[in-house]
């Protein structure tokens, strides 16, 4: 974790957008604590809020299209041969599917807001052939919404969280 601050501390917005873009399985840390950190920045006075908010936002919409493309490119075959070892039976990918059909739209704005499940719900919702200007059209709220909360926390509660 020291690792990762000095690493936003020496690159600053930039670091914290390219973990947030190439954040697709979660990793080097959840998106949330990232954001919330850079919160924690900008109440600091590390960080300009105005502009840790735009790399912020900007950084998760990136890696929720990179982990929808993903989905949509590799979704399924992926799912059909490894979904045994992650206990998602052909049924149960039928369900999910049948579930993104009926509520899908909105459960890419609301998925945003339950910590670990933005990166699901984006590649179901690539997997489920969701168009992308559909997925863009909902995700966006989603992402800002999220993304201004988290970021808020860090700045308001001025808790460095790692």
């Amino acid at each position: 974790m020291e690792q990762i601050q000095g690493f936003i501390a020496q690159y600053g917005y930039l670091s914290v957008f390219t973990f947030l873009a190439l954040g697709i399985f979660g990793l080097p840390m959840p998106d949330e604590l990232i954001v919330t950190f850079a919160g924690y920045l900008a109440s600091v006075g590390t960080f300009r809020f105005v502009f840790a908010i735009i790399f912020t936002t900007s950084g998760v919409m990136v890696g929720t299209l990179v982990t929808y493309m993903l989905g949509r490119k590799i979704g399924k075959p992926l799912i059909q041969r490894f979904g045994n070892y992650l206990f998602l039976s052909p049924h149960r990918l039928q369900k999910v599917e049948r579930f993104f059909m009926e509520h899908g739209s909105w459960a890419v704005t609301f998925g945003y807001f339950l910590p670990g499940m933005r990166h699901v719900v984006c590649y179901v919702s690539g997997m489920s052939g969701m168009s992308i200007r559909r997925y863009v059209l909902f995700a966006i709220p989603g992402v800002i919404l999220s993304t201004i909360i988290c970021f808020n926390l860090g700045y308001f509660l001025r808790l460095p969280f790692f």
